[in-house]
């Protein structure tokens, strides 16, 4: 392995995050490669594997950096009483979602075969980080009053999935009332009772 410096090695790292994120933006997932990466970021292709297994590695720790922030805002938005039915204050939450992850193109684009091509060939380390977020999260949500139908773990894989979902919807129809009909359908299913 080549030597760097500390500084010099959180420089690379970041580096590839950035140049890893732009390129996954404006190309898409199985357009980019490790290869294309690093010479971006000004590096030769092997000293991209000092850093990350794979460009799926680099994917998930950028995929999860992005939703990391989206989440610190939604725990805000937790955190504020608002005066609507739970229903309707989920649904809210929900979109404010979607509308994040439509921000982050790398994110919305995650559709069911991207995620298992990642679940395949990402390190389990950060797979599990993004269940732990994604859990924490609903368990959040059951905290602040949410009433779900379902337990926390069958009501996060429902979620997970339909944002995935939402992937599909949005790159065969680019309809955003689409995906809001479906959410609203989902925030109607999952909320047990309508309670203010």
């Amino acid at each position: 392995m080549p030597k760097f410096s500390a500084i010099e090695r959180e420089k690379i790292y970041s580096l590839l995050l950035e140049k890893g994120e732009k390129l996954f933006n404006e190309k898409g997932f199985y357009a980019v490669t490790a290869e294309e990466v690093a010479l971006s970021a000004g590096i030769a292709k092997g000293t991209f594997y000092h850093f990350f297994e794979n460009k799926e590695h680099l994917f998930m720790v950028i995929n999860n950096s992005l939703q990391a922030s989206i989440f610190i805002r939604l725990q805000q938005m937790l955190e504020k009483p608002e005066n609507m039915t739970q229903t309707e204050r989920f649904y809210q939450l929900l979109c404010y979602i979607m509308d994040a992850f439509i921000e982050n193109p790398l994110i919305i684009n995650i559709d069911a075969q991207v995620w298992e091509r990642i679940e395949a060939k990402a390190p389990k380390a950060c797979i599990d980080e993004n269940d732990a977020r994604d859990s924490e999260l609903v368990s959040m949500m059951g905290h602040s009053g949410f009433s779900f139908r379902y337990d926390l773990e069958r009501t996060m894989k429902l979620l997970q999935m339909q944002f995935v979902q939402l992937a599909y919807i949005k790159r065969e129809t680019q309809s955003i009332e689409l995906m809001k009909i479906v959410l609203k359908a989902l925030a109607e299913h999952l909320i047990k009772e309508d309670i203010k």
